[in-house]
């Protein structure tokens, strides 16, 4: 199974280097797309990946995409997110290991599986003070990756027992959590025996556990006149189809439906229960909805984000929460469960998602309570917007109307950790049925949607991939432009001359504060010419969106060019909330 035409078949002791088998095992998980930079730590890795900087060059060879290693920790998240499988990221020796890993936390606080390959130095330079020395009298790195990690950092010091380390690296992969793969270049570059190996991939199945449902089914029947909420995490958002289930069950519940940012992908448009995101960023139905839970309440979790954005810090208030998942240690946990998170009752349903909720349909009998009038409110907000900017900004409500009119199917799109991941999903309130949505708020490392967009194009080039970045986050990634230049990515920059998060914060936070101590204040930059010195093709979108509509023409013509917006915005206007912003005005932030 492992042997190319670079290994005769018919040698039955064929040696190869240990670079080349680990590249060949990995291909056997599916990984055959990496991004990162060359380096002493990994060169004799990558002599067995061919180069990958045009969209058109996405084939089933083993490829890699220069990038710097900053963005590169993010692109196999954007790839796992757009079609499920899997990436990886080449981090030679020291520095520059440090910078991918923001992305590795990232897949780790957000249940993304993911390979990072991380170069160690060699075994024979042992207290020799090497470069970019990570042993212990340097960076000391290996126990930081198994401090965060655990299990998941797979340590390659014999090249005898590689295919036992990639079985490993397997069964973490499948149970939804990212791992890095250390290895001693010295000792990857030792040669094997490659006809000798017989790994191959073991698909885990996890078994749902059908007594759970009984006694969710169960119990949902005795209920009489209690309120069941439905709340949509961003687990749910990975299966397909799952959004007619939901619809389903909140139809047959009569249930009012709330979501995460991530979680909304998972949640039909049309379904009239549907109340909007909740926290940060989130809808004022939604929020009505979910501070007004208490103890008579029923929350039946399809998924669990136990993020701040999401859940604020707080204890979730309802009597009994019901938790559907198929992940088993899942960020956030302890002991595999959530049962810390809330006030009351905690109850965990164990298995494949749509199963669990095609088993409740089938299960549940038709209620006679929960009846009440159906919600369908046009709009979920009730917040007064003012519309007030300055003469040389865009109105944002105007913009995010005006785009909701252009999006066409096959779209993905990823907000940045900037004002769009707050005002995005206030404004959209819904899905759009032509375009998912992602944000990666946890981890809230600036820059990062710029490496989920190039993970997310060549993992599936025909996607039209869309970036809401900020000003502030354009300084992370902007020198990683010219590398994305051929791969048809289309980035709106969302220009305010500040950190508009602190902007906007600030003056909650520490009210009276002189304004030049925000720290917020970033020099204006012209990104249409910047974009043109990168071979980017680039547009600024006119106050009065007047050219809008040829903008996102443009974005739609399937060049492989990549194509940056800038859209001037005024940081004045507040459109999503921010309720952290309260809990930094507390004592245990001071």
């Amino acid at each position: 199974m492992l042997l190319t035409k670079d290994v005769a078949k018919n040698d039955v002791s064929k040696l190869v280097s240990g670079n080349f088998a680990l590249i060949k095992l990995l291909q056997s998980l599916g990984i055959k797309t990496y991004a990162g930079v060359n380096g002493g730590g990994v060169i004799k890795l990558a002599q067995y990946l061919q180069p990958l900087n045009h969209i058109g060059q996405v084939d089933e060879s083993a490829r890699m995409l220069t990038m710097n290693e900053y963005i590169a920790g993010f692109v196999p998240l954007g790839y796992y997110l757009a079609t499920g499988t899997l990436a990886g990221t080449i981090l030679t020796t020291g520095a520059a290991t440090k910078l991918g890993l923001c992305g590795l936390t990232e897949a780790k606080l957000h249940n993304i599986p993911a390979v990072f390959l991380v170069a160690l130095n060699s075994t024979n330079v042992q207290n020799k003070a090497p470069l970019q020395d990570v042993t212990e009298h340097g960076m000391n790195l290996l126990p930081q990756l198994k401090a965060e990690l655990g299990d998941g950092c797979i340590v390659i010091d014999d090249l005898s027992v590689i295919e036992e380390k990639l079985r490993m690296v397997n069964k973490i992969l499948q149970k939804s959590r990212p791992v890095v793969i250390a290895f001693h270049p010295d000792i990857l570059s030792q040669d094997i025996n490659i006809n000798q190996l017989t790994f191959s991939h073991t698909q885990l199945y996890n078994s749902v556990n059908y007594l759970d449902i009984e006694a969710l089914v169960s119990h949902l029947a005795r209920l009489k006149n209690q309120r069941i909420v439905l709340y949509v995490g961003e687990e749910a958002a990975r299966y397909e189809g799952i959004a007619q289930l939901i619809d389903k069950l909140s139809y047959k519940l009569k249930s009012p439906i709330i979501w995460s940012t991530n979680g909304a992908n998972a949640v039909s448009e049309t379904n009239p229960y549907g109340y909007g995101h909740i926290m940060f960023g989130g809808n004022d139905r939604a929020l009505e909805l979910w501070h007004s839970i208490n103890e008579d309440d029923v929350l039946i979790m399809i998924g669990f984000d136990p993020h701040e954005y999401v859940l604020n810090c707080e204890q979730i208030k309802a009597g009994y929460v019901w938790h559907l998942t198929d992940f088993e240690n899942p960020y956030g946990h302890q002991n595999g469960t959530f049962e810390h998170r809330t006030a009351f009752k905690y109850c965990k349903v164990r298995g494949n998602i749509t199963v669990i909720l095609q088993e409740i349909l089938n299960l549940l009998p038709f209620p006679k309570y929960q009846d009440f009038l159906l919600p369908n409110y046009q709009s979920l907000n009730t917040r007064k917007i003012s519309r007030q900017v300055h003469p040389n900004t865009v109105d944002l409500v105007s913009l995010y109307e005006q785009l909701e009119q252009h999006w066409q199917p096959n779209s993905i799109g990823f907000d940045d950790i900037c004002m769009a991941y707050k005002d995005r999903p206030y404004l959209m309130q819904r899905r759009h049925p032509n375009i998912k949505f992602y944000s990666m708020y946890h981890g809230s490392a600036m820059g990062s949607a710029f490496g989920l967009a190039c993970g997310a194009k060549l993992a599936n080039p025909s996607l039209h991939t869309f970036v809401f970045s900020g000003d502030g986050c354009w300084r992370l990634y902007g020198g990683a432009l010219a590398d994305a230049s051929r791969l048809g990515l289309r980035l709106f920059i969302m220009n305010n001359n500040c950190y508009g998060i602190i902007e906007q914060g600030a003056p909650s936070i520490i009210p009276g504060l002189d304004k030049d101590l925000y720290h917020s204040h970033l020099p204006n930059i012209d990104f249409v010419a910047a974009a043109k010195a990168h071979a980017w093709n680039g547009y600024k979108v006119k106050p009065d969106l007047s050219n809008l509509s040829e903008i996102m023409n443009a974005c739609y013509d399937c060049s492989a060019q990549s194509i940056l917006i800038e859209v001037p915005i005024d940081a004045t206007q507040v459109i999503g909330m921010n309720p952290r912003v309260h809990n930094l005005r507390g004592d245990c932030y001071l």
